[in-house]
């Protein structure tokens, strides 16, 4: 029998984030039973405290209460700011426990020491209410700040106890917890967790050891402190749905709920002082046994990793889970120069949605079920939920981020944002606008994005042992500025790409089949005077698929049907002294093929082809004007010609 670990690792990277530079290892075992008392220390009031009791105050006297509890030092090198009265109540805990493993304590005596820690805290809470109680000074809003700080404690010390409580099991498992942070200045923070339970043959005995380190590679500061704090919040966060224990009728642990994994946290990543951290999350659990009886472990793992270079203005993440046979890779490089666009951030989220529908329906033949299962299939939606997330919050710090900067800020504002709002105002407003046509159905969104550009991938892959399916999702938008002879625009590119395939397992012949989705819009714009004169849009879509059979006269894969699909629309618009050209063209090909016969039969299959092509082009204005005034007609001309050129180089 072992103990098997449970708990908000949260709340326990609060307690990691106070401890020394470096913690011992120990092995403790569960057993909570022991409680100890607390003999209360006496604060010291001043005058200047009698007058008005604040809650800076109130803090004052819980502080001296709670500084009694340090049996050793615990204050991190470097350290210059003052600890809170929750700081100070986690770091009694911790500096407990660092005192018994000097002294070389047995297990029930270090849960001895944490029983203790817990009874001498909340009496020191106790103790802070009596003084001010005999004070007079006990009034409601002074109720209310200790009951909130204390909650606060608690919540924090709850997981951390449920450490020690947790039922055995009589599995071997692993758990690992390693994050790294990188300061501005060069500062380095890591802090890992290590636990292991099992069972020890020779004693006869179960086995719990759990190890912990915090270590500082230079001075921090209190700014970096805080900022340190806000990145440990969200990983405690993170770290509480990757360990999260649930039964299940085959496995005591059934693997991390993906889809709440939240990186919400990236959005207020402080970039003044942190330029970046490494994250790695890992279970090993030996629950299942092979035919000797032998366990077999499964392992999940989790590495994130996250930088901020303000020099290029980018700001890279990339993410990967391995979990059971199922694995998870995306990475985001964004950057940090955009703005708020809520539509195009919907429009960019349903392309995302609608990828991974396109990869699932196509993987399979069947319409009920796709490759991988619906199991695998649950576990790519969690996946994909995670990456829109971190998306939708590397966009928000970009935003955030420029606000900050001015000079980009006012870049930005000079440049995309005035074109993004003529632009829409055209599109949404004008009575004479037409462009890509209503029967378009372009998933990137119409118009230009405000928001930071971006290159993106997600894919995950299902092992099958004989071979592996994947689907790989690309999202892009690339934005492009030109100034000219009076004139300036804006080219942006967004694409969209999807791809299912198999690749080689424990066997070479793999499936060829595949499925390919590319979806391409481009604009192009040229202002003159603050006027919209020139919008150019394309619009294409590419499907290539192709399904095989086995034939096993021949031992190998041959063509079942194949489609190629192709969708194209252009817009070409030029405004000049209020005479509108627009010219518009549509296209779509199709080329289908299906075998006739079954396996092994003669290479017969049915053709269907088709192909449509329709142009259009409109004038709009007065044009009498134009053949009445020759002067008018040559200035019109000129300038057409002139902002065609711009339009034909900003390709």
């Amino acid at each position: 029998m072992v103990n098997k670990l449970q708990g908000n690792y949260a709340n326990l990277n609060a307690l990691l984030a106070q401890s020394v530079n470096n913690s011992n290892q120990t092995s403790v075992p569960t057993g909570l039973q022991s409680r100890a008392h607390l003999a209360p220390s006496s604060a010291t009031i001043t005058d200047e405290m009698l007058s008005q009791f604040s809650d800076q105050q109130v803090d004052e006297i819980l502080n001296q209460q709670l500084s009694s509890l340090l049996t050793i030092s615990s204050t991190p090198s470097g350290s210059n700011y003052k600890l809170s009265s929750e700081e100070v109540a986690l770091r009694t805990v911790i500096s407990s426990q660092q005192e018994g493993l000097l002294k070389n304590e047995r297990s029930d005596q270090l849960i001895e020491r944490l029983n203790s820690s817990v009874k001498n805290i909340q009496g020191a809470y106790a103790n802070t209410s009596d003084i001010l109680s005999n004070l007079g000074q006990l009034g409601f809003n002074q109720k209310t700040f200790l009951a909130s700080s204390q909650l606060r404690v608690e919540r924090s010390l709850d997981p951390f106890m449920e450490n020690f409580n947790r039922e055995r099991y009589e599995d071997d498992d692993n758990y690992g917890f390693e994050l790294s942070v990188k300061t501005k200045e060069g500062d380095v923070i890591k802090i890992t967790f290590h636990s292991a339970q099992g069972y020890d043959e020779e004693t006869g005995e179960t086995t719990d050891e759990f190890s912990v380190s915090y270590e500082v590679d230079g001075d921090l500061s209190e700014a970096e402190h805080q900022a340190l704090t806000q990145v440990l919040s969200g990983v405690g966060e993170m770290a509480d749905e990757f360990f999260k224990a649930k039964q299940s009728a085959y496995s005591r642990y059934v693997p991390a709920n993906q889809a709440d994994l939240d990186l919400s946290f990236l959005s207020n990543f402080d970039n003044k002082e942190l330029s970046g951290f490494d994250l790695y999350f890992s279970t090993s659990e030996g629950n299942t046994g092979d035919a000797d009886g032998a366990l077999l472990g499964t392992d999940n793992e989790l590495n994130l990793s996250y930088t901020l270079d303000e020099d290029s203005e980018q700001q890279i993440l990339e993410f990967e889970s391995v979990n059971g046979q199922n694995n998870i890779d995306f990475s985001l490089d964004m950057s940090t120069i955009g703005a708020q666009d809520k539509s195009q951030m919907q429009q960019y989220i349903k392309a995302l949605d609608k990828s991974l529908e396109d990869s699932q329906l196509n993987s399979s033949e069947k319409s009920t079920r796709s490759a991988f299962g619906h199991k695998s299939d649950e576990v790519m939606k969690q996946g994909l939920a995670v990456f829109k997330s971190a998306f939708s919050s590397m966009s928000s710090a970009a935003e955030r981020y420029s606000e900050i900067e001015s000079v980009a800020t006012k870049q930005f504002t000079n440049g995309r944002e005035l074109v993004a709002n003529l632009v829409d105002n055209m599109i949404t407003k004008d009575p004479r606008y037409q462009g890509l046509g209503s029967s378009n159905k372009n998933s990137l969104g119409d118009g230009i994005s405000k928001l930071a550009d971006f290159d993106a991938k997600f894919s995950f892959a299902m092992d099958q042992g004989d071979y592996i399916a994947t689907s790989t999702t690309k999202l892009s938008q690339n934005t492009e500025h030109q100034k000219s002879a009076g004139l300036t625009g804006v080219t942006q590119d967004k694409t969209a790409s999807t791809r299912f395939n198999y690749e080689k397992g424990n066997r070479s012949d793999i499936p060829p089949d595949y499925y390919d989705k590319q979806e391409n819009y481009t604009i192009g714009t040229a202002v003159k005077n603050n006027e919209l004169v020139a919008l150019d849009q394309a619009h294409e879509v590419d499907v290539d698929k192709k399904v095989y059979q086995f034939n096993p006269e021949i031992s190998q894969y041959e063509l079942k049907k194949e489609l190629k699909e192709t969708t194209t629309s252009e817009s070409n618009i030029r405004v000049i002294n209020d005479i509108w050209l627009e010219k518009n063209e549509d296209s779509y090909r199709k080329n289908e093929r299906k075998r006739l016969s079954g396996v092994g039969a003669t290479n017969e299959f049915r053709t269907t082809s088709s192909y449509s092509h329709t142009q259009l082009v409109t004038l709009i204005g007065d044009l009498d004007k134009l053949e009445q005034n020759k002067e008018a007609k040559r200035e019109y001309l000129a300038v057409l010609s002139q902002v065609s050129d711009f339009m034909d180089k900003s390709k």
